[in-house]
C-alpha cells in the first residue's frame, strides 16, 4: 500500500492537468507526479513544468515508497514553484489561443535548458520567458523584439499583474520587468538573463518557421 501522498487514489482532480504539446500544440493529459509527458498526435516527449514530488520531497521513507532517494535540494525551488503558477495562469489566458500557449512553453523549455548552461538567475529568466509572448503581443505573431507600445496598458500590464498576484519581491519583479520592456523596444540589456531569454525566444521562433 502506498502512502496517501502517493497513492492516485488520494488525489483530487487538480492532480491530472492538460498541458499542449510545444512540438504540435495539441493537448496532453498529464499527473502531477509525472516528470515527462508524451504526446499522442506526433510522439514528442518533453518535460512536465508542473511536476509535483509532493511528501516524496521530504519524506525519510521516500526511498521505500518510490524506490529512490529524492535530492531534495533540486527540488525545492522558488523558480519551479513560480513557473508552475505562470503556467497555470497562462493556460487560463490562452485557452482559445493553443498554438500561442504551446509557443510559449517552447520558449519556457529552450530557456530552462538555456540557464543551466549559461547562467543567470533561474527565477528571473523563466518568469521572462513565460511572459515574454504575453507582454509583448496581442497577436499570435512570432516572437520578434521591436513591439513598442504604451507600457501602462495592454500585454505588459498583464505580465505586471501576474508577477504581483505571485507576491514577488520588488527587486525581482523589477529584473523580470525590465527584460519584458527592453525586449519588447528591441533595446539591449547587459545581463545573462535578458541574452538566454531573447537567445530561448530565436530558438522558438527558428523551430516554428521549419515546422
Amino acid at each position: 500500500m502506498k502512502c496517501p501522498g502517493q497513492d492516485r487514489g488520494y488525489w483530487t482532480a487538480d492532480a491530472v492537468f492538460e498541458i499542449p504539446c510545444p512540438q504540435c500544440g495539441v493537448f496532453v493529459e498529464v499527473f502531477k507526479d509525472e516528470s515527462t509527458a508524451r504526446c499522442s498526435h506526433c510522439g514528442h516527449r518533453f518535460p512536465n513544468p508542473g511536476v509535483q514530488i509532493g511528501c516524496a520531497e521530504w519524506c525519510a521513507l521516500a526511498q521505500e515508497c518510490l524506490g529512490i532517494v529524492p535530492k531534495r535540494q533540486s527540488f525545492i525551488r522558488p523558480e519551479g514553484a513560480l513557473a508552475a503558477r505562470l503556467i497555470h495562469a497562462l493556460e487560463e489566458r490562452f485557452q482559445h489561443d493553443r498554438p500561442r500557449f504551446a509557443r510559449t512553453l517552447k520558449v519556457f523549455q529552450f530557456a530552462k535548458s538555456l540557464v543551466a548552461k549559461q547562467g543567470g538567475d533561474p527565477r528571473v529568466v523563466l518568469a521572462a520567458a513565460l511572459l515574454l509572448d504575453l507582454a509583448v503581443h496581442d497577436s499570435s505573431d512570432a516572437l520578434s523584439p521591436g513591439y513598442v507600445e504604451d507600457d501602462s496598458a495592454g500585454g505588459i500590464a498583464e505580465a505586471r499583474g501576474l508577477l504581483k498576484q505571485n507576491g514577488l519581491d520588488e527587486e525581482t519583479s523589477q529584473r523580470i520587468d525590465g527584460i519584458l520592456t527592453s525586449y519588447r523596444a528591441g533595446r539591449e540589456l547587459d545581463t545573462p538573463e535578458f541574452r538566454v531569454v531573447c537567445q530561448a525566444a530565436r530558438m522558438a521562433d527558428l523551430q516554428a518557421d521549419k515546422g
